[in-house]
């Protein structure tokens, strides 16, 4: 039987402390005791952060309008219903006023290609005709988001206005043929408005119009 106390026998208990004291410091001990969240503090963390940065990108397509708002309001900066609303009534106006003086150039950034075309047939058939449009809004009562949605990675929101406008059309001899200069008429419109998730900045357009007055 060797001798315990042999120098290489001593050596290599030795080493073989180092080498477990070295593994429990890279590791760690287990006691069986310990509280599994703490055991995972750093993964659980790391499960929080991807929770919480990942919010930007929906797991799914927003189901209803205000989910759709919720995603606009974190995924695109300084967006807020109120502000968008504003905008879009902003814009109402002046698409109605450069629509009717036929002057799309002015409003060609923000109205989608097929509205512009749209829009550019009804003015020659005017000009054809030598008939002029007036419309003035007067009010505007009310505007509201009644849709919001994510499509094909642009977000589309649909507003109604309440407005009462003055709105006429005159012959070459600027006589009245249809509406009236006193009398304004109340008017719901529902416009949708087009904004590229991809790209920064507001350039919102408008690609659809629908009247119910």
């Amino acid at each position: 039987m060797g001798n315990p106390f042999d120098p290489l026998n001593v050596i290599l208990f030795l080493i073989a402390v180092f080498g477990f004291i070295r593994l429990r410091m890279i590791l760690g001990r287990r006691t069986g005791n310990e509280d599994p969240l703490s055991q995972n503090k750093y993964s659980g963390q790391v499960e929080r952060d991807i929770e919480k940065y990942s919010q930007n990108t929906p797991k799914a397509k927003p189901k209803n309008k205000q989910d759709t708002l919720s995603y606009l309001e974190r995924q695109l900066t300084g967006f807020n219903e109120r502000d968008f609303l504003e905008g879009a009534s902003s814009a109402y106006e002046i698409i109605l006023k450069n629509y009717a003086l036929g002057n799309l150039k002015e409003i060609k950034t923000i109205i989608s290609k097929d509205v512009f075309n749209g829009f550019s047939e009804a003015i020659t058939d005017r000009k054809n005709k030598k008939q002029k449009l007036i419309n003035e809004v007067i009010a505007f009562d009310k505007a509201d988001i009644i849709n919001a949605e994510i499509e094909r990675r642009s977000a589309i929101i649909t507003v109604e206005f309440y407005t009462r406008i003055i709105t006429y059309v005159m012959d070459e001899s600027d006589q009245i043929m249809e509406g009236s200069k006193d009398n304004p008429i109340s008017v719901i419109d529902q416009w949708a408005f087009k904004k590229s998730l991809k790209e920064k900045g507001p350039s919102w357009q408008l690609i659809s119009t629908q009247s119910d007055g």
